[in-house]
């Protein structure tokens, strides 16, 4: 008899292991480019480490004019399916800088040159419980990076231009779909 119950359990528990999801992110497009005739922007979402889902975007800006062009990050927003989801912040900020911040420096590109930054949603950003008692100076210690969810992300870019804004919107499509 406790042979056939413990017989009874193993299968049901590899049933129930053989019937488990997997979720799969996908974006569409994986890179989004946004291109003007004084800049271009390349926006890709990029996967957490070793996981499937997204939580923080590369960012590349390429000045195509012959002055200097600033990214205003105070005046540029996450989108989050077509409303303004917050601010963004990038990758080796420290939770020291996180608690100071109030107003987030500013990118300048030099003409012809192209910046890189990794960025990730302040407002989807998970707060670890030791990082804040401890009030610790590393990014691991203070925050984690949350999920991107699915539907429409992006940004709405501001870019200063001769104290002129310009600004544009540049969206992916994040999809989820489960596997068995």
């Amino acid at each position: 008899m406790y042979r056939k119950l413990l017989w009874g359990a193993i299968l049901i528990s590899l049933v129930m292991a053989g019937c488990a999801k997997e979720q799969i992110y996908q974006s569409l497009p994986s890179t989004q480019t946004l291109s003007t005739q004084h800049y271009e922007v390349k926006l890709e979402p990029l996967r957490a480490e070793g996981y499937n889902y997204y939580n923080r975007f590369r960012f590349e800006f390429v000045n195509k004019t012959n002055g200097k062009l600033v990214v205003d990050w105070s005046e540029t927003y996450y989108l989050q399916n077509g409303k303004r989801y917050g601010v963004f912040g990038w990758e080796g900020l420290t939770f020291e800088e996180l608690r100071g911040l109030r107003e987030e420096p500013d990118l300048a590109v030099a003409p012809g040159q192209t910046a890189t930054k990794v960025i990730f949603p302040l407002r989807l950003m998970g707060w670890k419980e030791e990082g804040v008692r401890m009030k610790a100076t590393t990014p691991e210690a203070g925050f984690t990076l949350g999920v991107i969810p699915t539907g429409n992300s992006g940004m709405s870019i501001a870019v200063l231009k001769d104290g002129k804004v310009l600004r544009k919107s540049i969206l992916v499509t994040i999809t989820q779909e489960q596997v068995y």
